[in-house]
Order: structure tokens, then C-alpha cells, then sequence
């Protein structure tokens, strides 16, 4: 595999190329994220609500330094040679995606929730500092978080070389997924065409994470709603405050509340 070539040449030479991936993707999709925000923030702004001028630029280094730290743990890891990696047919791909996608949301959850107990807060809260978050936000971790989110991204392909073969086209689409949910998904726009809760089982809006970060607790899941719903951590009012959004009213307090309940 032309992959091998560079892993297992010098370390440099493969913190490199990894390094590429994992700078392209991240740069991409924060660049996404903020056209996104400029684009249609006038008719889906979620919080109508200043941004402090020190917030982007501290995100701004926490982000560049995750962007090391996963290059060079991931680095470690390919060379390592502890994923059983396998074809990469279609099939093989979404069998990888799909199990990658599983492991890391029920593995999240659980990091998450453990982060905002008494003796863990401190290690996440670097990253609520941003009360009204951006693309830049996503990133912007603790060393100790990023430790933990890093582990969960290089974890599950190893999990998963146990009982299959890995593909390694479906791990860079994951890894791609998984980014671009990250750091578009802290833009402060609601882009979700998803509105109705029975939708958002595998996929929610994002007014869902904005919330977290406005209320500080409950909405503990990734990409998808199902953790919190199992698990009983789901706010009751956001479909309601969704609507008010997609309306072109933005929420104007960190404290807002929808009247509003689920059936």
C-alpha cells in the first residue's frame, strides 16, 4: 500500500503526511463553518449575542495545539501497527463508518458526562469558556480533554481489528465525518432541516450542542441524540426553540427558555 510507504519511513516524514490530513481537514471545515455563519447568519443566527474579542484568538491557539497533539499521537499509533487494516470496497467502508461511528458516540457520551462531574470540570472547562461558540470552538480543548477526545478517534479502529477487518478509506471518511460535525457543527447558525425530534435520533440540530454550551449541563452527545435520550439527558424545550430560530429570531439570553414541552 502506498500508505505504508510513509508511515514507515522516517517519523518526520509521517508526521508530515498525517499532519496534512489532519490541518486540511480541520482548516476546511472551519472555513465552511464561518461561510456558513456569514452566509446565513442573518435569517439562522442562534444566539444573537457578542462574541468577546479574546474568545477567537485563545480558541485559536487551543485549536492549533489539538492540531499537534493529534498529529503526533496519530502518527505513533499508524506506525504502531495495531489496526488489522483491510479493503477498502464499498462495502468495507460504511461497515467501518458505521461501527467507527457507533463506538465513538457512546465512548463521547460517556467522556463528556464524566468531564462535567465536580472532580473533572476542570478539565473541560477551557473549552466552556465559550459560551456563544464558533467553528473555531470545537478545538478548542484542554491538554487533558484532547488527550481524552484524541483517544477516542484512535481507539475504536484498534477495538475494531478485534472482530473485522478495517477499511482504511472508511477510517478517513469517519475521521472527515467526524471533524467536520466538530467544528462546523460549533458555528453559530441552525442549518438542520431536522426540526422534528423523531427525526434527530442519529442526527440533531444545531441549536441541540448550543444549548449545551449555554446551559452547561444535559446534551452531552456528539453527532447524534440517542446517549441523551437513553440516558435521560435531554433537554424538553429545544424542538421549540429550533422553531423560533428557523423563524429568523435568534435567542437574545444565554438563559432563554421555550414555554414549550414535548409530548
Amino acid at each position: 500500500m502506498m500508505m505504508e510507504s510513509w508511515i514507515h519511513g522516517s517519523f518526520f516524514d509521517a508526521w508530515l503526511h498525517v499532519g496534512a490530513i489532519v490541518a486540511g481537514v480541520s482548516l476546511l471545515s472551519t472555513a465552511l463553518g464561518l461561510v456558513l455563519e456569514r452566509g446565513f447568519g442573518p435569517g439562522r443566527k442562534i444566539w444573537d449575542i457578542a462574541i468577546p474579542d479574546v474568545q477567537t484568538p485563545r480558541e485559536k491557539r487551543a485549536y492549533a495545539g489539538f492540531v499537534v497533539l493529534l498529529t503526533t499521537l496519530a502518527t505513533f499509533a499508524l506506525r504502531a501497527d495495531l489496526v488489522d487494516f483491510g479493503p477498502s470496497g464499498a462495502t468495507a467502508i460504511a461497515a467501518t463508518f458505521a461501527v467507527y461511528w457507533v463506538l465513538f458516540e457512546v465512548y463521547y457520551y460517556g467522556l463528556h458526562r464524566a468531564l462535567h462531574t465536580r472532580p473533572l470540570y476542570r478539565f473541560h472547562a477551557y473549552h466552556h469558556a465559550s459560551h456563544v461558540t464558533t467553528p473555531w470552538s470545537g478545538q478548542s480543548l484542554g491538554v487533558i480533554e484532547a488527550l481524552g477526545w484524541i483517544f477516542g478517534l484512535l481507539f475504536p479502529p484498534v477495538l475494531m481489528s478485534f472482530f473485522m477487518q478495517v477499511s482504511p478509506a472508511g477510517v478517513l471518511v469517519y475521521f472527515v465525518a467526524n471533524t467536520f460535525v466538530n467544528l462546523v457543527g460549533h458555528a453559530n447558525v441552525e442549518l438542520s432541516p431536522f426540526p422534528q425530534r423523531a427525526a434527530t435520533w442519529l442526527t440533531h440540530p444545531w441549536i441541540y450542542h448550543a444549548l449545551h454550551h449555554a446551559r452547561f449541563r444535559h446534551h452531552y452527545s456528539f453527532a447524534s441524540s440517542f446517549m441523551d435520550r437513553l440516558c435521560g439527558t435531554e433537554w424538553s424545550d429545544w424542538p421549540a426553540l429550533h422553531a423560533r430560530i428557523v423563524s429568523g429570531r435568534p435567542l437574545s439570553r444565554l438563559t432563554e427558555r421555550a414555554d414549550e414541552s414535548l409530548t
